[in-house]
């Protein structure tokens, strides 16, 4: 049973046309007044017959009328208010600018509900009173689910849906004889129920919840009279329950939208690019990557969207760096800019790269992986066209280019071995940061075999040759351009059978 404590206001002014939050003299709380018991919508449906019968003595038949139920407007605003709203980011008969609905435009909402230019509530409110209550119903029924089609198509792509603003529908239904009596009407369908139009409009307002067109629904009748008592047919379509499901999806909106930092400006970018590819890019090449995910996965379908679309971007990566590695001309250090930070490349047991590409004095590192353990895993890349095999005394041998590049990294490994332990103190000391530099381990990524295969040398003999070689190395290995990249390719396809 409704007990809020309610103050009428006779001077009450209706909120400007123009977007803004509502200001104190907009609110039903001010000026004045005596304390009613009763459901807080009550004094606002009496004002609204008292302000439509006026309308209506100039204009008979004219429904769904803006001004006389802006009071029911600032019903819904002061319950959410009430329940936790901030009041300055409520704001009264706003538009909300859709860039990728159907028609591309904004659309009027009598509630919006705007954190930092960033929409996170959309609240629609009709009524239906008099004649209208029965001829417009269904004009009225094809108006909400059109509204509701057009948001939902704006954020339908799943990488923004997480963002997509609480939709709230209230609708007040004049209480008269012909639209509380069960229509007769001649229909095909077996057990066909005939229905009065209250019942056929709470039916209607369950299908859109249950499929989600709508998150909340206030579905509120009353009888044209002075003292007029709102009623709520279902209560799960009640003011309480709709306020309290309203303020729980802003909450999720809210918590997706700063778990990653999204301002209003990228949000509208996202929402622009209808293109997978040109949205996966977007995303794949922000810094905040780990954010962005983070904010879009709050919910399965973003999760995965984000995911297929990073595994795109980076199968692009390794097509290009295939490319690089293919030409002869390429040298370590273009090889070495193209990699960049991007760990992923050498297989998911890497967190990240080390900032820090001299560690252990008098020597330099081309790409120091961070294992997920915090050690050290150090990268010596080397030309594509090097060597790989070389005969000796009627069989292979690996090339001296490739003895030198394993002495280089045992080297380094042998640096970290001795000197380590202290540098992993001072490190931790003076730059704060948690590695392990004990037992590090390297690999050396040198040569092609399409590169350095021949007539007398197949890609068979290079493979077996360099897998002999390792198995004889420790903590070391030996890898060629064509493993890497061939492994990459291997696990980015296994990732988008996973999300298919």
């Amino acid at each position: 049973m409704w007990r809020w404590r309610w103050k009428r206001c006779d001077g009450w002014e209706a909120a400007p046309e123009t977007v803004g939050g509502v200001g104190q003299d907009g609110f039903v709380d001010q000026h004045c007044g005596g304390v009613v018991t009763g459901h807080p919508a009550d004094q606002a449906v009496q004002a609204f017959w008292e302000e439509t019968a006026d309308l209506f003595s100039f204009e008979p038949g004219r429904v769904n009328l803006r001004a006389p139920r802006s009071r029911l407007v600032l019903t819904v605003a002061e319950a959410l208010i009430q329940g936790g709203m901030e009041q300055s980011s409520i704001h009264i008969n706003a538009r909300l600018h859709l860039p990728g609905s159907y028609d591309g435009l904004s659309q009027r909402w009598d509630i919006l509900v705007i954190d930092d230019g960033f929409p996170v509530a959309a609240i629609d409110l009709r009524a239906l009173t008099g004649s209208g209550s029965t001829n417009n119903r269904a004009n009225r029924m094809k108006e909400i689910v059109g509204q509701s089609i057009n948001v939902a198509r704006a954020y339908a792509h799943p990488s923004v849906e997480a963002f997509r603003p609480a939709l709230g529908q209230a609708l007040l239904l004049e209480e008269t004889d012909q639209s509380t009596t069960p229509r007769k009407r001649q229909s095909d369908l077996a057990n066909f129920q005939p229905m009065s139009v209250l019942d056929e409009l709470g039916a209607f307002f369950r299908r859109l919840r249950s499929d989600g067109q709508y998150d909340a629904v206030w579905y509120l009748t009353a009888r044209n009279s002075p003292d007029a008592e709102v009623r709520e047919p279902d209560p799960e379509m009640g003011l309480t329950a709709f306020v309290s499901i309203m303020i729980e999806r802003i909450a999720a909106v809210r918590e997706a939208r700063d778990g990653q930092g999204l301002s209003a400006a990228d949000l509208g970018e996202l929402l622009t690019q209808r293109d997978d590819l040109k949205l996966g890019r977007t995303i794949a090449e922000r810094e905040d990557v780990a954010g962005v995910v983070a904010g879009i996965s709050s919910v399965d379908s973003g999760r995965v969207a984000v995911d297929f679309d990073v595994i795109q971007r980076r199968r692009q990566i390794v097509a290009e760096l295939r490319q690089l590695i293919l030409n002869s001309n390429t040298t370590e250090t273009e090889i070495q800019k193209m990699i960049g930070k991007r760990y992923w490349i050498f297989g998911g047991q890497y967190v990240g790269v080390l900032e820090r590409r001299q560690i252990i004095t008098l020597d330099e590192y081309d790409v120091p992986l961070i294992c997920a353990d915090r050690s050290i895993h150090i990268i010596e890349l080397k030309r594509p066209k090097h060597k790989l095999v070389r005969e000796h005394r009627n069989h292979q041998i690996v090339s001296n280019e490739v003895h030198e590049a394993v002495a280089q990294c045992m080297n380094y490994v042998r640096g970290f071995d001795e000197l380590g332990a202290a540098h992993q103190t001072y490190y931790h000391n003076e730059l704060g940061l948690d590695l392990d530099f004990r037992r590090a381990r390297g690999t050396v990524i040198i040569g092609h075999p399409e590169l350095s295969a021949s007539d007398e040398v197949s890609r068979e003999q290079i493979e077996q040759t360099i897998r002999s070689y390792n198995a004889h190395l420790s903590r070391v290995q030996v890898i060629t351009f064509a493993d890497l990249v061939d492994s990459a390719e291997r696990a980015l396809a296994f990732e988008a059978e996973e999300h298919s």
